[in-house]
């Protein structure tokens, strides 16, 4: 949400090091980098421009030629597309084989529509969404208590706006912010195995099959 960036160091530390292990000559595609630029050699595609974008379009019909990069980063992103598996589909083809996906979405989270809101997903049903990849990792990167978090000043937001949207979402931002601390909870509860059932997000990092080697 604005203004409540929660931490997922999980998530951001297995980025990059698929990053770092790629290198500055490899191409990586960082498909919903929204206003951020995670190396000077990632190519932003982003569905509106930002000062940070490279290339606009939609996820569903990416622009590129088949197996042109070396790995795609997708970062909170299926929740708000129509067919997730087709753009799921759509980061296989224009991955190369043995290139690297790095996927995050929402479990339990409230409704944040950038510009719709469409689903969530749990820890298998997302790595049932990439099952076509090889899994390396995957599991909770937000933890519990931003989940607890996000839900609690939302719900005191509307119960306290008085039908008001905009009003609603200022007391939730408020509220969010007084109550920020209790969020460095997770990096403890994130090391629970089991993490997962409560988590605020989820998220899978693999590799796409190379299919000649398996011939």
């Amino acid at each position: 949400m604005i203004g409540c960036p929660y931490p997922a160091p999980r998530w951001n530390q297995a980025v990059k090091r698929v990053i770092r292990e790629l290198g500055s000559e490899a191409r990586i595609l960082d498909l919903g980098a929204g206003g951020n630029r995670r190396a000077s050699y990632v190519t932003n595609f982003e569905i509106t421009s930002t000062p940070e974008t490279d290339i606009v379009g939609d996820g569903h019909y990416l622009p590129f030629q088949d197996q042109v990069f070396d790995a795609v980063i997708n970062c909170a992103v299926l929740e708000h597309v129509k067919e997730p598996k087709q753009v799921v589909a759509e980061i296989e083809r224009v991955l190369k084989p043995n290139g690297y996906v790095c996927a995050a979405v929402p479990f339990l989270q409230g409704f944040h529509a950038s510009p719709h809101d469409y689903q969530r997903y749990t820890v298998a049903g997302f790595d049932h969404l990439f099952s076509a990849f090889i899994k390396i990792e995957s599991g909770a990167c937000a933890g519990p208590t931003t989940s607890l978090h996000w839900i609690f000043r939302e719900y005191l937001g509307l119960a306290l706006s008085f039908g008001n949207l905009m009003l609603a979402k200022s007391f939730s931002l408020i509220i969010g912010w007084v109550t920020f601390p209790l969020i460095f909870l997770d990096y403890l509860l994130l090391l629970h195995p089991h993490a997962h059932i409560l988590a605020s997000a989820v998220y899978f990092i693999g590799r796409k099959p190379d299919l000649k080697l398996q011939e």
